[in-house]
């Protein structure tokens, strides 16, 4: 015959007592586990983004690199244009017309004309370049007499801005001689 399972309240207390002891240290040790895992993954992530902006930082000094080599690569081509026997010509006969007034100009032969064009159409775009930021003022500055071309060209300048009625004529050009003028007296390959 079969007694009947008798329990007593002490032995369940016991009981429980003895489960709920053994629950806490699983679940301690599961808590030190998860801690451990982790610091696993944040070393991981540490480690990670550490590697993110080292690339980073090897990526910005390549687009530095890259940018200097196009500032280069764009005054060697500015040079070409400008030691050209051309613009050398029309440089030269600016400075040796030396223009009093906007009539002075209207009186020049056609080719003399053209010459104060290119002239100023050149330092237009050097200003137009500085302006944006593709230049440095301070390297046209050292490549080129820019005060002395706007002196030798202002008359014909501003008299085509007064001819025409528009005040944008040779804009850059005007922009990037006052910033010249406004930086201190420099040597040549100074910075």
């Amino acid at each position: 015959m079969l007694q009947p399972l008798q329990i007593s309240t002490g032995t369940i207390a016991a009981d429980t007592s003895i489960l709920s002891s053994i629950a806490i240290i699983l679940g301690a040790f599961f808590v030190v586990y998860q801690i451990r895992q982790d610091k696993a993954m944040l070393e991981a992530s540490v480690r990670q983004a550490d590697a993110n902006a080292q690339q980073v930082k090897l990526t910005m000094q390549q687009v530095n690199q890259n940018s200097n080599l196009a500032t280069i690569d764009l005054v060697m081509r500015i040079y070409e244009v400008a030691n050209s026997m051309e613009v050398q010509r029309s440089y030269t006969t600016v400075l040796r017309t030396a223009l009093k007034s906007y009539d002075d100009f209207e009186r020049l032969s056609e080719e003399k004309q053209l010459a104060f064009y290119q002239v100023a159409s050149l330092f237009e775009s050097l200003g137009f370049l500085v302006e944006k930021g593709y230049l440095k003022a301070e390297t046209i500055d050292d490549m080129f007499a820019t005060r002395t071309a706007w002196e030798m060209t202002e008359p014909f300048v501003l008299g085509t801005r007064k001819k025409f009625a528009a005040e944008d004529y040779y804009y850059f050009f005007e922009k990037l001689h006052n910033r010249l003028s406004a930086l201190p007296d420099r040597q040549p390959g100074q910075a």
